[in-house]
């Protein structure tokens, strides 16, 4: 007999959900688009029966915590060279720094798909994962340019917009850092697992909480 052959009454399905639709403080600051948890849909995985599995913040883990710290300390440099208009130069500096955030989520994605093949290989089913889309780290379909979004940004005091109107407008087609890396572990294990995106900024978060609910096959 082995351990593993023991039973209980936990469940054999888990999906894989996005950090901030259960904990909105990982937001980057000024776009949190709740008070807390994404309640509509997390309420409908329970009447589901389903377990769930938290996904790690690529951003506060490589980002410099929930402040953004590590990205925070570079902010008065690149609003200098916005407002000079050498914005240019800085470039490709940013986007070696984002090639460094691109390969740990690469690593992270590798062990989040471990764990999913875990579960798979003991028996239990991977309902899905949920991301977030508009974010730079977990967009599935939609994700954020955060060059454009970082060089609007530097200069919202003068322009009055909000981090939240500049997110949405810098919004591009595609998958993010992390996420995409996921769907791209998947695809090459060749894991059917559903990838879908939760958008933040309806105007009806049941409906939306409805629309996920049917991708991932589930009652509501």
């Amino acid at each position: 007999m082995r351990f593993s052959d023991f039973t209980d009454n936990g469940g054999k399905k888990v999906v894989f959900l996005n950090n901030c639709l259960l904990n909105q403080t990982s937001r980057a600051p000024g776009v949190a688009f709740r008070e807390g948890a994404s309640t509509e849909l997390i309420q409908i995985l329970f009447n589901n029966g389903l377990n769930i599995e938290q996904l790690p913040c690529l951003e506060c883990i490589g980002m410099g915590g929930v402040s953004r710290k590590s990205f925070d300390a570079y902010f008065p440099l690149l609003s200098n060279f916005v407002k000079n208009g050498w914005f240019p130069i800085v470039k490709p500096y940013f986007k070696l720094w984002l090639n460094n955030f691109g390969r740990l989520c690469k690593k992270e994605a590798t062990k989040v798909v471990d764990r999913m093949e875990d579960y798979i290989r003991e028996g239990y089913t991977v309902v899905g994962v949920v991301g977030m889309n508009d974010s730079p780290t977990c967009g599935v379909t939609k994700t954020m340019d955060i060059i454009d979004f970082t060089r609007r940004l530097v200069t919202a005091e003068e322009t009055g917009n909000t981090p939240k109107q500049i997110i949405q407008e810098t919004l591009i087609d595609g998958a993010s850092f992390f996420i995409g890396n996921i769907m791209k572990e998947l695809e090459e294990r060749e894991m059917d697992v559903k990838v879908v995106g939760f958008e933040p900024w309806t105007e009806s978060p049941q409906e939306e909480a409805e629309r996920i609910a049917t991708l991932l096959n589930l009652q509501f």
